[in-house]
C-alpha cells in the first residue's frame, strides 16, 4: 500500500465517523470506535391490530423461545468473531421485538448473559430493552439491571381504555401507569414511553391527554409515532370493510401540533421525527446510531446489520432463522456493500429524521454540498411544504413528518421508479407508506 492509498483510507474513515474522531483524544484516536448491537425478539403474547411485523404470537412459546435463544447463541459466536466486530467495545445495546420482556426470567437471564459474557461494553454504554406493561415485572427488572441494563423503552400507545381495547392491546391505562411505578421502584430513571397519535376513534382532545398523562409519569423520554395502516392486519380489513374511520390528515397534523406544543411547555426537545427528550436528559443514543451513520451489529431474525459500509439483513422467517443459525451460526439473506452514492442516499433518508439535519455533517462526510448532490430533491420537498430550511439546516414540517416513510423513498428509489409523494403511481392516496 503506497501512502497516496493509506491517505484516501485515512480521509474516507475520517469522514465516515465524524461525531466520534472529533472527540477522541490522541490515544483512542487509534483504537477503532465502538459500536452498537441490536437483538431482536420475535414473540408477543397476541398480535396488536395494527402490527404487521414478523412475530410468533402464542400463550405457550417457552420451547420454541429455548431454540430461539439456541440460534441467537450461535449466530453470537459467530459475529462476535467476525475480523470488523471482534475488537471493538459497545456502547449502545438495545434488545427489541416483538416483546423481549415475554421471555420468562431464565430466559431473559440467559439472553443478557449471552450479550454481556460475548461483548465488551463501554462504562457508560446506553443498554435498552423494550417492555409491554402486560409483561413488565418487579423480577424482571431487577435482573435486567443487574445485567447493566439502564434504559426502558416501554409501549404504552394511548392512555385512553376505550382507544387501547380498539387497537388489540392487552393492557389498560392503569396497568401502563403500574408498570412505570415498578419502573420507578427497581431504580430506572432513563425511562421512555411509547405513543401512537391518528388511532381509530381518536380526538385531538385524547392525544393531548395521553401526552399530559404520559409526561405525569415522569419519563426522561417520548416516542410519538403516526398510525401507519399496513396490509393484513386487522385494522387494514375493517378499514376495506368501510368499518373503521381514522382522522382526517388536517386532523392528525393539529394532533401533532397539540402534542408538541405539550412538549414544549413541559421542557421537552424535540430532536427527532418522532422523538422528545426532556432538557438535560440524554437523548436515546440508539436512535442517534441509525440516523446518523453509526454501525450496528443485528441479531436474530430480521435483524438488519450495518458494519464498514456492509449492510446485511437476516432471514425473515423465524424458523428459518432458527435453523439456519443453529445449523451455520448465520441467518444472512440478503445484503450489499455500498459504494459512496448509496451511502449519500443512506444518509438523506436517515438524516432528515433528525431535528434538525445539519448539512454539513453531509459535508464533512463526503467532501461535497448536498445540494450539489440532491438539490432537485431538496427543491421538490420544499415547493410541497415538506420540509423547511434555515441556512444548513433542515426540518420537517407536520406534513413532513406524515410522508417520511416516502420522504426516504425519494432519495433511495431510481428516479424512474419514484412515486409522488402521498400518492400511488394511479394517483391514489397511500394509506400504508411504511414498506
Amino acid at each position: 500500500m503506497n501512502e497516496t492509498e493509506l491517505e484516501e483510507i485515512e480521509r474516507d474513515y475520517v469522514r465516515w465517523y465524524p461525531a466520534r474522531i472529533g472527540s477522541l483524544g490522541a490515544e483512542q484516536a487509534w483504537s477503532r470506535p465502538t459500536m452498537g448491537l441490536y437483538a431482536h425478539v420475535p414473540y408477543c403474547a397476541h398480535r396488536c391490530h395494527f402490527c404487521k411485523y414478523k412475530v410468533r404470537v402464542g400463550d405457550d412459546l417457552r420451547d420454541e423461545m429455548d431454540d430461539f435463544l439456541d440460534a441467537m447463541e450461535r449466530e453470537i459466536g459467530t459475529a462476535r468473531g467476525r475480523p470488523l466486530v471482534a475488537d471493538r467495545k459497545l456502547d449502545v445495546v438495545f434488545i427489541g421485538g416483538g416483546t423481549p420482556s415475554l421471555l420468562e426470567p431464565r430466559q431473559l437471564q440467559r439472553l443478557l448473559d449471552l450479550i454481556n459474557d460475548s461483548f465488551e461494553l463501554t462504562a457508560d454504554c446506553e443498554f435498552s430493552m423494550e417492555w409491554s406493561p402486560a409483561s413488565l415485572s418487579a423480577e424482571k427488572l431487577a435482573m435486567f439491571r443487574a445485567a447493566g441494563g439502564n434504559r426502558l423503552s416501554i409501549g404504552v400507545q394511548s392512555f385512553n381504555d376505550d382507544v387501547l381495547k380498539e387497537i388489540g392491546r392487552d393492557h389498560t391505562a392503569a396497568e401502563a401507569q403500574e408498570a412505570l411505578r415498578l419502573a420507578r421502584e427497581a431504580g430506572f430513571d432513563n425511562i421512555n414511553l411509547d405513543l401512537i397519535y391518528r388511532l381509530p376513534g381518536q380526538t385531538v382532545e385524547d392525544v393531548r391527554e395521553s401526552v399530559r398523562q404520559a409526561l405525569a409519569c415522569g419519563p426522561a423520554h417520548v416516542s410519538l409515532y403516526p398510525l401507519w395502516i399496513r396490509e393484513a392486519t386487522v385494522l387494514w380489513s375493517r378499514l376495506q370493510a368501510g368499518e373503521l374511520e381514522l382522522p382526517s390528515e388536517a386532523v392528525e397534523e393539529e394532533m401533532f401540533a397539540a402534542a408538541c406544543e405539550i412538549f414544549e411547555e413541559h421542557g421537552f426537545e424535540h430532536y427527532n421525527v418522532f422523538d422528545f427528550v426532556r432538557r438535560g436528559t440524554p437523548r436515546c443514543r440508539y436512535t442517534e446510531l441509525q440516523w446518523e451513520d453509526g454501525e450496528w451489529v443485528g441479531l436474530g431474525p430480521s435483524a438488519v446489520t450495518y458494519v464498514d459500509g456492509r449492510h446485511t439483513i437476516n432471514s425473515y422467517s423465524i424458523g428459518d432463522y432458527i435453523k439456519q443459525a443453529n445449523a451455520t451460526g448465520a441467518a444472512t439473506t440478503a445484503g450489499a456493500v455500498l459504494d459512496v452514492a448509496a451511502r449519500m442516499r443512506r444518509t438523506m433518508m436517515f438524516g432528515l429524521r433528525m431535528d434538525p439535519f445539519d448539512t454539513e455533517r453531509f459535508r464533512r462526510q463526503y467532501g461535497v454540498g448536498v445540494d450539489s448532490v440532491f438539490g432537485p430533491e431538496l427543491a421538490q420537498l420544499l415547493d410541497q411544504g415538506l420540509i423547511r430550511r434555515d441556512g444548513t439546516l433542515l426540518r420537517l414540517t407536520a406534513a413532513g413528518v406524515r410522508r417520511i416513510n416516502n420522504i426516504g423513498k425519494l432519495f433511495y428509489e431510481a428516479p424512474e421508479d419514484r412515486q409522488s409523494l402521498g400518492l400511488s403511481r394511479r394517483g391514489l392516496p397511500i394509506v400504508e407508506v411504511d414498506k
